[in-house]
């Protein structure tokens, strides 16, 4: 089952970035690509199960729209660790107690969102969006979902810049798994 999200996740990325060669020379000349990975965090959920921090990987396309607006689709996936408490029957006197479950969960996600710089060498900027998100725990569940966030980007050559960017994902309507996650991404823009 994990080969096959991996295989959802592959396709999605696949797809974004094979928009790069059917896209018009002019609107290519506006058009940025970033690709990112980092560490995410996740909204504690009641129940008895513990989620952990993880990882995350993102792959964007974007186009600049006016001098300090951007629009950016991005595809992503965020991988993390469950521990989950399961009552099991007692064999003989002296049990332990309860046992801890470890397995990893994941959410991936489609998002469309608007970049806006914040000063005038658009180093800093604020984003925001929304987007369809798999959510795959116990049960898979496609939820819709809002994001918001900050990023840095650091000049590293004419076109190339260097990425940093935190941005909260609220889970519209989750009933299992988590409410929302906090990925903090790092990567590079070309």
């Amino acid at each position: 089952m994990n080969l096959l999200r991996s295989r959802w996740s592959t396709g999605y990325a696949a797809v974004a970035l094979g928009c790069l060669f059917v896209i018009p020379a002019p609107a290519r000349a506006q058009m940025f690509v970033e690709l990112g990975a980092g560490l995410n965090f996740i909204s504690p959920v009641p129940s008895g199960v513990s989620y952990g921090s993880g990882s995350n990987l993102q792959a964007s396309i974007g186009w600049k729209v006016e001098p300090k607006i951007r629009l950016r689709v991005d595809v992503l996936t965020s991988q993390f660790d469950v521990k989950a408490m399961v009552n099991t029957p007692c064999q003989s006197f002296g049990c332990s107690g309860p046992v801890f479950s470890f397995h990893s969960e994941s959410v991936n996600g489609v998002t469309a969102n608007i970049l806006a710089d914040v000063d005038a060498r658009g180093i800093l900027y604020l984003i925001g969006g929304a987007g369809l998100y798999d959510v795959h725990t116990q049960s898979t569940e496609r939820l819709i979902g809002v994001s918001a966030g900050a990023g840095i980007a650091v000049p590293m050559g004419s076109r190339l810049r260097g990425v940093v960017e935190a941005r909260w994902h609220g889970l519209l309507g989750a009933t299992s798994g988590p409410a929302w996650l906090v990925p903090i991404t790092v990567g590079l823009r070309y």
